[in-house]
């Protein structure tokens, strides 16, 4: 099975599907891993998470929680397997082990999902998959690469009236 990552430029954009995701706080030397949860629709959940505000994680309803304005990165894996519940929570666990993240989430783990996740074929299925490359990665704009953004833009914007002054000015004569 050959993956081949996607870059999304949007949450609006993320596949509805099952999935084990990695939420990255901080940037290139200073990046580490916040959050790693399963989703049976990869874009509700993180809509949840860093839009809506209201998963139980972001709520700010426990002792330790995720703060959506400091995620800068998202990183997903898709797998067939993870259509069966059971694997998609036994593969969190795998990821909890792989990726060791500062949070993890607080849901009970069913009989069937920790027998799974006991079978070393399945660990190691688990392993390959997510030491390799994600099914796809979005990068996460923070307020201060907004506000450049908007400097930048502001920048042009003063430019490109400066050269349509110039141009009336010179058909005027």
């Amino acid at each position: 099975m050959v993956n081949i990552m996607v870059n999304v430029s949007s949450i609006s954009r993320l596949p509805n599907t099952p999935a084990v995701y990695v939420l990255f706080g901080g940037k290139e030397r200073t990046c580490y891993v916040v959050y790693v949860g399963i989703a049976d629709k990869l874009r509700r959940r993180i809509e949840q998470h860093l839009i809506t505000r209201d998963s139980s994680v972001a709520t700010g309803t426990s002792a330790a929680g995720l703060n959506p304005d400091f995620i800068t990165e998202l990183r997903w894996w898709e797998h067939p397997r993870f259509s069966d519940r059971n694997a998609l929570t036994a593969s969190e666990r795998v990821a909890f082990d792989l990726f060791q993240p500062t949070l993890r989430s607080r849901g009970n783990v069913p009989k069937a999902a920790q027998k799974l996740f006991e079978q070393s074929e399945f660990r190691d299925e688990m392993k390959k998959l997510l030491n390799h490359e994600p099914s796809g990665r979005l990068v996460i704009p923070t307020l201060q690469d907004a506000l450049s953004k908007i400097e930048q833009l502001e920048k042009r914007i003063v430019a490109i009236e400066k050269d349509l002054q110039k141009v009336k000015s010179e058909k005027s004569k």
